[in-house]
């Protein structure tokens, strides 16, 4: 494969920079002056001028920093006849010139004679010579005669002046493609996959992996190999302007650019498979699958991340300020299944690395469920001593996975069936949701509530795709999943009569599978457990009944639910704990009182409480009876 060669770099320092640009324009003013004296009437002094320009380039080559016009010829490999016209537009169109340049023109004044002349002026001016294929020319107005004007493109005419700015299309038609450090256990695929490009008839090679992988990582290494660097290309501006292509191709050459396309969004595919194939310059397919074109390229499978490969990228991001983090890092790395370009972007956010991992992690998952920030304790959640084991249990599992997958072998033992899940079932109110916080809040981790009669979907493969999207957005984070109303997906199932009982019992299949593969702790919770089929109960790891609570535990929670800080007057909890409720009502029934108690300007008590628990029982359509003294 013949890859464009890359552009001659020139030095950044700033006066080495600052001279090769007068020299530049020493270089052109004496090209100019060589153009003048051939446009003249007689052509005095010419040879003499023509010398001076080419003493003038010749110099700067032989310094190491060649000429704007020597680096346009050999990254577009033009013949000095293509040098010549290239000058005599650019000085036309600076100088006003009278004359307009033309084939004819051309061909008179650089004495190109010879019977076969006007054939070989054409030839360099076809839509495959470089001058056109890679717009260096502006196309003519009209179809190529002796007498149309030629035209040099504003951008190649900059550059020749020594201004290398891209062209502004470019700004809506490619983005920067940084994928960050490269893990090692890719590097040796990648020198394979870079031999077999240099061996490819086509341009083309495809990077294949899941998210996550290190498949941008894996790409800028194989560009760099070739001296370029990648761009991601935006596929829907070329596909409105294919005549965009010519533009892309120079701009890659003169950028020292190789093309990168993402063939799983829309067109991408199609792009390559009509038209990138026979790009100037090298294309790099990604995708999370592999694709069939109608050609052959070579192609490399990159096998997902492991915790030892993100330790390695987290290592490598920090540098020095790695040192004495070892367990921190190891834990970050088992928890939050990142890709390099996030580990390097989170490294760089601060010392703290659990919260700069979080916050990065929450970002794509935050607009596919509702971000719940934990705020209890296990000090504030009143349940039996058995249901609170169960959750500390979960809990370790998420804390320890690096210690017991890690250190203690069991990943190379137990590669798969790492999730984690848990069916919280119980009345309204008896702290399921709360018990999800606690444990988020334990684990310095997010929680998100997913509400499952959002995700169900009565069309045939909608909730697979809903469920997809929340747990590819939730892996990096190994965040706590909260999946409400449960029973919505999970009742028991019937026999199957038609397509719809069958995509059903898929969607199911689906999710238990998700949950198993799934990192991170995913809970599930329910109000009607019997609706629940017994064979999915027996797939999770986790199944913990919230009893509702007796006497003794409302009691507990009638006294926790009152912050320290509230004014209360006379307050009789062995009273409040025989009103026969869930936690959560009594939670309502505080606050309600609390205002109550500020409205009237005096300590929170019982007829206020009074006031707020008949309200609450009259929401629950349930009648209440008090005789505590003062309550009215």
């Amino acid at each position: 494969m013949a890859l464009a060669e890359a552009k001659p770099t020139v030095d950044s320092t700033a006066g080495i920079e600052q001279s090769w640009r007068e020299q530049n324009l020493s270089a052109m003013s004496l090209g100019f002056a060589w153009v003048a004296a051939l446009l003249s009437e007689n052509g005095n002094g010419s040879d003499a001028a023509a010398a001076a320009y080419q003493d003038a380039r010749a110099r700067m080559r032989a310094a190491g920093l060649p000429s704007a016009i020597d680096q346009l010829s050999r990254c577009f490999r033009l013949t000095p006849f293509d040098e010549d016209l290239l000058l005599l537009s650019l000085s036309s169109q600076l100088h006003g010139r009278p004359h307009r340049v033309t084939m004819q023109v051309a061909r008179d004044i650089f004495g190109i004679t010879g019977d076969d002349a006007a054939a070989r002026l054409w030839d360099r001016l076809s839509m495959a010579g470089p001058l056109r294929r890679f717009r260096l020319m502006e196309e003519p107005e009209y179809p190529l005669l002796p007498a149309s004007s030629l035209f040099i493109d504003e951008r190649v005419g900059r550059y020749l002046m020594g201004e290398d700015l891209a062209d502004p299309r470019m700004s809506g038609m490619v983005n920067a493609a940084n994928g960050g450090p490269c893990p090692r256990r890719h590097i040796a695929g990648i020198e394979r996959l870079a031999q077999k490009v240099h061996a490819s008839p086509r341009p083309v090679a495809m990077i294949v992996g899941p998210k996550n992988s290190g498949r941008r990582a894996a790409a800028t290494l194989l560009a760099s190999r070739f001296g370029l660097k990648p761009l991601e290309l935006n596929p829907r501006p070329l596909e409105a302007s294919p005549d965009l292509l010519a533009v892309l191709a120079r701009e890659a050459i003169l950028g020292g650019y190789a093309l990168l396309v993402d063939v799983d969004q829309p067109e991408g595919k199609r792009l390559i498979e009509e038209r990138l194939w026979r790009f100037d310059g090298l294309v790099l397919a990604i995708a999370e699958t592999r694709h069939e074109f109608s050609f052959e390229l070579p192609v490399l499978r990159l096998e997902p991340l492991e915790a030892d490969d993100r330790v390695q990228l987290w290592q490598d991001a920090l540098g020095p300020n790695a040192i004495g983090l070892h367990d921190v890092i190891s834990a970050v790395a088992m928890q939050f299944k990142f890709g390099p370009r996030a580990i390097a972007s989170a490294a760089q956010e601060g010392s703290d690395l659990w919260r700069a991992a979080r916050e990065r992690a929450s970002r794509e998952i935050d607009s596919l469920a509702d971000r719940v920030v934990p705020h209890y304790t296990w000090d504030d959640i009143v349940l039996s001593n058995h249901v609170v084991q169960d959750l500390r249990a979960a809990a370790a599992q998420v804390r320890h996975q690096t210690r017991v997958y890690g250190d203690y072998g069991f990943a190379r033992k137990y590669p798969r069936g790492r999730g984690i899940s848990m069916l919280l079932a119980g009345p309204s109110g008896t702290g399921k949701t709360m018990a999800a916080e606690v444990i988020a809040n334990d684990l310095g981790l997010d929680l998100y509530r997913i509400d499952l009669s959002r995700v169900v979907s009565k069309y045939i493969g909608e909730t697979e795709k809903n469920l997809r999207a929340v747990f590819e957005a939730a892996e990096a984070s190994g965040a706590v999943l909260l999946f409400d109303e449960a029973d919505a997906l999970f009742g028991k199932r019937s026999e199957v009569k038609d397509s719809h009982d069958r995509y059903a019992n898929i969607e199911v299949s689906y999710l238990l599978q998700r949950m198993e593969s799934y990192a991170g702790l995913a809970i599930l919770a329910t109000n009607m457990k019997s609706h629940i089929d017994a064979a999915f109960l027996r797939r999770l790891r986790y199944v913990v009944d919230v009893p509702f609570p007796d006497a003794t535990a409302r009691r507990l929670i009638w006294q926790k639910s009152i912050p320290a800080e509230m004014p209360c007057a006379g307050l009789d909890f062995d009273a409040l704990a025989r009103l026969d409720i869930a936690g959560g009502n009594i939670a309502v029934i505080v606050v309600n009182a609390a205002f109550l108690a500020a409205e009237d300007g005096q300590p929170l008590g019982m007829r206020h409480l009074a006031q707020a628990s008949r309200a609450e029982y009259r929401k629950l359509d349930r009648e209440l009876r008090l005789n505590w003294p003062g309550a009215v």
